[in-house]
């Protein structure tokens, strides 16, 4: 007789103590090892984000400085297009000024580059009486409010004599067609202010012509530190600035000058940068010694327009020289890592003199060297007019 099997001897056997901690113990590591590939995931993440923003201020910045920067000087004499007088300046310094921000904020070091050109979209026809401005066309308005400090340039027919005038402190308003709110900037002027050709109304009036000057440097900005635009150079304006970039540690500006080519008169000229270890003909390069780190417009031969071209006060220290421009921009992360983390060291940028170990911040640096033609222009910067012009050529050559 067939016997049947207890339904018992199919049941399932329980797992025991030991089983059940080892499977407890693999699914923690298991657990573990997602949360630390979480964790690393994330930072990593955080970490470029960091990055990321730098990066992207730092080519808004540098995209804005360039291409205004390849303006200078249209319109505007060579010794006139960049501005080395450091009365705005906090210890009136173009090169090296320190933001110290305290405690483990790292300082900034700026230099400071201002530089004029002329818009080329606004002119008028005008004179002057005395230093009241007067637009030929009676129905004709200046179309736009100039702000205090707003520069004029008021031209005589060829370009070669003319003033500079400077909107006073409540400015000039765009809708009337005479302004008497104006004051007479003799240093960038050429003739007096009576000169006779200033005061002729009719056929052969002068030409007005707006002048734009932009200042950029870094400001302590609420306890961080931006790249700042100022628009115009008599004083660090904050109402009127513009914000290129925040956490700039460095911005740095070197001075490529007018260097004589081989087998030229002046190809034996001493190298404008002369003071420094290894001398050359960048001014506030690494190694620059400080009486090499700006070009000098008070003591060096002004290259005149009637100067030919390869006169030796081309090939020296002044303004005028300049033909390119070398920036140098260094940008940290908003704040360290917290964990520690070395991160980035801080390297150092033409003649600063910051580098330094990492500190917990990343960090990214750019270069770039910017030509500027128009301090090569050697033909008059308004419109031939009348005779007077007929095969003038001002600018030496």
């Amino acid at each position: 007789m067939a016997h049947s099997k207890s339904p018992l001897a199919h049941a399932p056997r329980g797992f025991t103590l030991v089983e059940l901690l080892v499977g407890a113990a693999t699914t923690t590591i298991i657990l573990a090892a997602v949360a630390a590939a979480f964790v690393g995931v994330q930072g990593a993440f955080q970490r470029e984000s960091r990055v990321k923003v730098a990066v992207e201020g730092l080519r808004t910045a540098t995209g804005f400085i360039e291409q205004r920067l390849r303006m200078a000087g249209y319109g505007v004499e060579p010794r006139f297009a960049f501005d080395f007088n450091g009365d705005a300046l906090p210890s009136g310094a173009k090169s090296n000024h320190v933001l110290a921000f305290g405690g483990s904020v790292p300082n900034s070091v700026t230099d400071d580059l201002a530089f004029r050109y002329r818009d080329a979209a606004w002119m008028r026809r005008g004179h002057l009486a005395g230093t009241t401005v007067v637009l030929e066309d009676t129905k004709s308005t200046f179309g736009m409010s100039f702000s205090k400090g707003q520069r004029l340039l008021v031209s005589c027919v060829g370009g070669k004599d003319y003033v500079v005038m400077r909107a006073g402190e409540s400015g000039v308003s765009g809708e009337g067609n005479t302004a008497s709110n104006f004051i007479l900037d003799e240093a960038l002027s050429t003739v007096p202010i009576d000169a006779p050709c200033l005061t002729r109304a009719g056929n052969n009036s002068p030409y007005l012509m707006l002048i734009h000057e932009l200042r950029i440097r870094i400001v302590d900005l609420d306890g961080r530190p931006f790249l700042m635009a100022f628009q115009g150079l008599d004083e660090l304006d904050m109402s009127s600035a513009v914000p290129l970039a925040a956490d700039v540690e460095s911005f740095q500006v070197a001075y490529v000058m007018n260097r004589p080519a081989p087998g030229s008169p002046n190809a034996g000229a001493q190298p404008v940068d002369f003071s420094s270890p290894v001398s050359n003909w960048v001014l506030g390069d690494i190694g620059s010694a400080d009486a090499d780190r700006v070009p000098d417009p008070d003591t060096a031969p002004v290259p005149l327009f009637k100067l030919p071209y390869e006169d030796p006060a081309r090939y020296n220290r002044h303004p005028a020289n300049i033909r390119a421009v070398r920036l140098s921009i260094g940008i940290r992360s908003t704040s360290p890592e917290p964990n520690g983390r070395r991160a980035f060291e801080r390297v150092e940028l033409e003649d600063s003199g910051e580098a330094g170990p990492a500190d917990g911040y990343y960090r990214t640096n750019m270069t770039t060297t910017v030509r500027v033609p128009n301090m090569l222009s050697r033909s008059t910067f308004n419109p031939p007019v009348g005779d007077e012009s007929s095969g003038l050529n001002v600018w030496g050559g």
